[in-house]
């Protein structure tokens, strides 16, 4: 799997303010903005690098990037500079739903520290089959959800011949994508997404903060998926430069654009290379989307 090459540069200062999320005595890491959430008093300000706030307009790849680095922490932080790119319309909701792609993400690596800590019969329980499947079908998910807005952010139309199947792909079938696979890496959680403490208590607070993200009434009604033509989307040209379609076709999410009742996890040689990836990323510290951009999380 090739990564993608954008300019990064933003994002990078983003992380570099932000700071390694798992160390306790970091005030900006995962901890901090817990203990701020809890007591009703959350913290913006000192979280939010000078880079954002400047007058230098970004691209919009920059921008969606810098945003996911925040979301990545908390996704209340990115709703508070979202509007510092001048966009409107379809390009503008989905940088919103894009930079949700970084929650997801910190939610992943979340659940993957977790299962590599716990031990069942003796054994870490990330060795459980059915529970590496799940955790590569959601790293499709994110990599389906991250190909389909990065072409909306940057104003391409991967099927134009179709007129609005990509918008509706972003606006009705992504969240609902993303909102899915975070419910399921909240199975996996087990009773520790209760827990609202220590390293792993940040995970429900991502997945609710995603919820109203993607869902939130200020960014309108979202439609519902109805029928798409998913695998001409994945497949179309400049989509398949962002990611293999092989890999896309094998997202769970992408049955909400049939009647299947159940969401089948990858198998075979494709769910070995994505869960491959995915553990490749997460001790290389990068993330789990098309940059696969360094960050200060430690495995």
């Amino acid at each position: 799997m090739t990564a993608v090459t954008v300019s990064t540069d933003l994002a990078d200062i983003v992380e570099q303010h932000l700071g390694d999320p798992y160390d306790t005595a970091n005030p900006r890491g995962f901890a901090a903005v817990l203990a701020a959430h809890e007591t009703g008093r959350p913290r913006t300000g000192d979280l939010l690098p000078d880079a954002l706030t400047a007058s230098a307009h970004p691209t919009p790849d920059a921008w969606l990037h810098a945003l996911r680095a925040l979301y990545r922490r908390s996704p209340g932080l990115g709703s508070t500079v979202r509007t510092g790119l001048h966009e409107k319309g379809p390009r503008a909701a989905a940088l919103a739903v894009g930079a949700c792609v970084g929650a997801l993400d910190s939610a992943l690596r979340v659940t993957v520290r977790h299962l590599r800590g716990r031990l069942l019969y003796g054994a870490p329980a990330i060795d459980i089959p059915q529970l590496r499947e799940v955790l590569a079908g959601v790293h499709a998910d994110l990599l389906l959800c991250d190909v389909l807005t990065t072409l909306a952010v940057r104003g391409e139309d991967a099927l134009p011949a179709r007129e609005g199947a990509h918008e509706l792909a972003v606006l009705g079938l992504v969240p609902r994508v993303l909102q899915g696979a975070l419910d399921r890496l909240s199975v996996l959680m087990g009773s520790r997404f209760y827990v609202r403490e220590g390293e792993t208590g940040i995970f429900q607070l991502l997945l609710n903060g995603a919820q109203r993200e993607l869902f939130a009434p200020a960014h309108g009604p979202r439609p519902a998926p109805g029928p798409l033509p998913l695998t001409e989307l994945v497949t179309a040209p400049c989509a398949a430069a962002l990611l293999d379609p092989e890999l896309a076709r094998a997202a769970p999410g992408r049955v909400l654009t049939t009647p299947a009742r159940r969401s089948p996890q990858p198998s075979g040689d494709v769910q070995q290379r994505l869960y491959a990836d995915l553990i490749r990323r997460y001790e290389g510290a990068r993330t789990f989307d098309l940059v696969e951009r360094r960050i200060p999380d430690r495995p």
